[in-house]
């Protein structure tokens, strides 16, 4: 694909998801999301064409996106115990203070589509607890972290009492002091 038609199918795709964002999966419409993007209905489906393919491309851009800055903030990481783990806990971080949560609109997305899709985005998760298996802390901690962050999603996407930025940045803490070497519960 030209560099030309992959950003403007990445344009699409942001498009896209600020949409959901702003509205929500019901405003999702191939009409809106031309409108959104400022493309012609047919330039649209000439790179998703159908409401599937544009929730697939969704889905895989934006779990592609979550995994790079995963990697990111492990490769900045000069302590190997708890590295996957922090790595994990920023993201995230970045990604509900600054993304909007935008990794629930790839789960959201992913849940719509074939029960592929739903086995694709289990292998993301897959892969990303696997790295955090690597990190020699205690199983009980990585659960622990692990799940408080799905909790912190999980009221975020449904609107459940999210966290306003103090709380998030406290809880945030917390999780990243289990990673430390000699830290126990």
């Amino acid at each position: 694909m030209s560099t030309k038609a992959s950003s403007k199918r990445e344009h699409i795709l942001k498009s896209a998801m600020q949409l959901i964002l702003t509205v929500d999966f019901n405003g999702l419409t191939l009409d809106a999301v031309a409108k959104e993007a400022g493309v012609s209905k047919g330039g649209l489906l000439y790179h998703f064409p159908s409401k599937d393919a544009l929730l697939q491309g969704i889905t895989v851009h934006i779990f592609d996106q979550f995994t790079e800055m995963f990697h990111s903030y492990a490769n900045k990481d000069s302590r190997e115990h708890g590295k996957w783990c922090r790595a994990y806990i920023q993201a995230s971080r970045q990604d509900l203070k600054k993304h909007g949560g935008i990794l629930n609109v790839g789960v959201m997305s992913a849940a719509l589509l074939e029960p592929v899709f739903v086995e694709s985005m289990n292998n993301n998760y897959a892969y990303w607890f696997g790295k955090l298996s690597e990190d020699a802390l205690d199983p009980v901690v990585v659960n622990l972290i692990r799940l408080t962050i799905d909790g912190l999603y999980y009221s975020d996407m449904y609107k459940l009492k999210p966290l306003d930025d103090a709380a998030l940045d406290a809880v945030i803490e917390q999780l990243l002091k289990l990673t430390e070497e000699g830290e126990t519960l």
